[in-house]
């Protein structure tokens, strides 16, 4: 989730000043390591690895793609599967989506040693040989019929609401709407225990660190814009209750 100043020509500050990309530097900080995922979830997972074709089927064809690289975590809707870390993504801006899974195909993202679950998209996204293929798996999710988040969160939304629109409404809107000029996808409806890990992992460098990852990189310094662990909880809070999707 990219913050109020990102993705944009500047990151604000906490005083509303503009930072210039040479201010953009941050130091690296440590995430301590995720919990690890239970056996049996992280073999389903990877089922799909060794059943998939040898090759790339037709790059047109996202379904096939979707089915044979996919589905085994995420679900055939793209509803995904809290128990193991998936992320519900049906729905979601392809653009976006093409983005981040060429990120996981080059290493720049999923390669921090305490990112056990970008690790495992790493090896899932191996699957899919080409950009042409990433753009078709991307297009077939963005075709998907969005689901509700299920997830119960308990947050202060007072000061959530807050610090949205403080750090966040800029970027992504003051319902969370996305804008795919600025490459700020949208937030309603993501799982917020998933959202809250990504915004934790942008703070600590796990995630947004590589050099290449030019959006991730101003994400990081949007993401610290949050003054704690607490108002990043509460943010995620707030999102969840803008949406809209019915279940």
């Amino acid at each position: 989730m990219s913050m109020s100043t990102i993705f944009g020509l500047g990151s604000r500050t906490r005083k509303g000043v503009f930072a210039t990309k040479q201010n953009l530097s941050m130091a690296s900080w440590s995430l301590p390591p995720l919990s690890s995922l239970k056996t049996y979830a992280a073999l389903t997972c990877f089922v799909s690895l060794f059943t998939a074709h040898s090759g790339s089927a037709s790059a047109a064809d996202g379904k096939a793609l979707f089915s044979t690289t996919c589905i085994a975590c995420h679900g055939s809707k793209g509803e995904g599967n809290t128990v193991i870390g998936a992320p519900n993504i049906a729905g979601m801006d392809a653009p976006y989506l093409t983005r981040q899974l060429s990120n996981f195909s080059a290493g720049i993202r999923g390669t921090a040693a305490s990112d056990n679950y970008g690790a495992q998209m790493r090896a899932a996204v191996a699957v899919l040989k080409s950009d042409a293929d990433r753009v078709a798996v991307a297009s077939y999710v963005a075709s998907l019929p969005k689901i509700k988040a299920t997830s119960t969160f308990k947050a202060n939304l007072t000061n959530g609401s807050t610090q949205f629109n403080a750090v966040c409404s800029s970027c992504h809107g003051s319902r969370a709407q996305g804008n795919t000029q600025m490459g700020a996808p949208a937030l309603p409806g993501t799982d917020p225990v998933y959202l809250e890990r990504q915004i934790t992992a942008f703070r600590s460098g796990t995630r947004g660190a590589h050099k290449d990852d030019k959006t991730g990189g101003l994400m990081r310094v949007g993401a610290n814009m949050l003054p704690d662990a607490l108002s990043v909880h509460d943010v995620v809070g707030y999102i969840n209750t803008l949406n809209t999707v019915k279940p």
